[in-house]
C-alpha cells in the first residue's frame, strides 16, 4: 500500500517538471533563416544598385543607311542608348518623305535628332519652327556659311553635284559645264533623278537662283528636247551610267563612288570649273523641337558635328570634302543656301512643268 503523497510535495514536483520542460523547449528553438537574418541586417544601399536605365533615341536621316549606321551604332553602344532607332528614307523619296513625316508630327514629335543629306529641306523645316536652337560643342570650327545663324542646324561633310560619265564609251565633248548636256550627240543618252527628291531639288533651285527664270527655262527645255531620262534616284542614275545604258548623268559624288565600288564602269566630272563652279552641300544636323530625350540628343549632335565624324564620312567616300576646310581643291558655286531653299518650290514647279512639256502659266 502506497503511502499518501503530501499535496504540497506534488505541487512542488509539478513546478519543477514544468520549469525543466520550458527550459528544454527554449534550448531547442530553430535558428533564424537566411531571409530573416538578411531582413534584420540589411546590406548597405550601395551594394544593391540596379543597372542604369537604357535610353531610347530616334533619329530621322536621309544619309544613306549603310553610312549612317556605321557612325551611329558604335556611339549608341558606348553611350547607353538602347535602342537607337534610325529612320531612313527610300531612294525614290529621299529627304522629301522624311521632311513631310516630321511636319506631320509637329504636334507630337517622334524624332529626337534630324540628320539631313543636304541643307535645303533642313532650312525650310527650321523656318517652320520644327527645330530647337542648339550650338554643338564643335560649332566654332565650322564656317558660318555651313551653319544656321540662329543655331537651328549645323553642317558636317560636303558633297557635290557632279556628272557621272560612262567609262564604257568614248568621253563625250563639251562636258566641262552643264550646258554640254544639250549637245545633240547626247540625245536620249542623258539622265537625272526625279526633280522633287533629295539633292536634285536643291540643285535645280540653285540653278534657278544663279541663272534667273529665263535662262533656267531655256536650259530645261533643251534637256527635254534632248530626251533626258528621269530616273528614280541619284543611285539609279549612277548605276545606269556605270552599265553603259546612259552616257552622262547628273548625280552626287557618293553615288559614283558606290557604283564604282560595286564594279561598275564610270568616271566623275566636276562641271563648270571654269564658270560658276560646282554645287557643294553639307549634311545638316538639328535638334527636333519637343524631343523626348533632349539631353542625350544634344550629346549625339555634338558627336555628329565633330571632326571625327566628318573624317569618317570622307573616308567612307560619302562626303568628298570637309566643312572645316571647305572644298579647297575645286571651284564651288557661290550660293546662299537659305535663298535657294526658299526658292525651291518655285524652281521645282517650273522645272517639272518644262520637263513634262506642259504650258507654263
Amino acid at each position: 500500500m502506497n503511502p499518501i503523497e503530501d499535496p504540497k510535495s506534488s505541487v512542488k514536483n509539478f513546478l519543477i517538471l514544468f520549469t525543466c520542460a520550458f527550459a528544454l523547449l527554449a534550448g531547442c528553438e530553430e535558428p533564424p533563416s537566411k531571409a530573416q537574418r538578411d531582413a534584420a541586417n540589411p546590406k548597405p544601399a550601395e551594394d544593391s544598385k540596379e543597372p542604369a536605365a537604357k535610353i531610347r533615341l530616334v533619329i530621322y536621316t536621309s544619309v544613306d543607311t549603310q553610312y549612317a549606321a556605321q557612325i551611329l551604332n558604335p556611339w549608341a553602344a558606348k553611350n547607353g542608348v538602347s535602342p537607337l532607332v534610325i529612320i531612313g528614307d527610300t531612294e525614290a523619296s529621299k529627304s522629301v518623305g522624311l521632311a513631310e513625316r516630321l511636319r506631320s508630327e509637329k504636334a507630337n514629335p517622334q524624332a529626337d535628332v534630324w540628320w539631313g543629306n543636304e541643307p535645303f529641306h533642313t532650312i525650310n523645316l527650321a523656318d517652320e519652327d520644327l527645330f530647337e536652337p542648339y550650338t554643338p560643342a564643335f560649332a566654332s570650327e565650322v564656317p558660318d556659311r555651313y551653319k544656321d545663324p540662329k543655331a537651328r542646324w549645323t553642317g558636317v561633310g560636303l558633297r557635290a553635284r557632279v556628272l557621272a560619265v560612262s567609262a564604257l564609251h568614248p568621253v563625250p565633248a563639251n562636258l566641262d559645264n552643264l550646258e554640254g548636256l544639250k549637245t545633240p550627240d547626247l540625245k536620249g543618252k542623258i539622265a537625272m533623278a526625279k526633280p522633287r527628291f533629295s539633292t536634285t531639288g536643291g540643285h535645280i533651285a540653285a540653278l534657278y537662283v544663279a541663272w534667273g527664270p529665263y535662262r533656267f527655262r531655256d536650259f530645261f527645255s533643251a534637256l527635254r528636247e534632248n530626251d533626258i531620262k528621269i530616273l528614280g534616284g541619284n543611285s539609279d542614275v549612277a548605276e545606269a551610267v556605270g552599265r553603259g545604258t546612259i552616257l552622262v548623268g547628273i548625280t552626287d559624288n557618293d553615288d559614283i563612288a558606290a557604283a564604282t565600288a560595286a564594279g561598275l564602269k564610270l568616271n566623275l566630272f566636276l562641271p563648270d570649273q571654269k564658270g560658276m563652279g560646282t554645287l557643294t552641300m553639307p549634311t545638316t544636323v538639328a535638334l527636333v523641337k519637343g524631343a523626348h530625350e533632349p539631353d542625350k540628343a544634344r550629346q549625339l549632335i555634338d558627336y555628329l558635328c565633330s571632326a571625327e565624324v566628318e573624317r569618317q564620312l570622307i573616308d567612307m567616300q560619302y562626303a568628298g570634302w570637309s566643312t572645316r576646310e571647305g572644298p579647297r581643291d575645286i571651284k564651288a558655286m557661290d550660293v546662299d543656301y537659305a535663298v535657294v531653299a526658299r526658292k525651291m518650290p518655285e524652281a521645282l514647279k517650273l522645272a517639272q512643268t518644262v520637263l513634262e512639256g506642259r504650258e507654263v502659266k
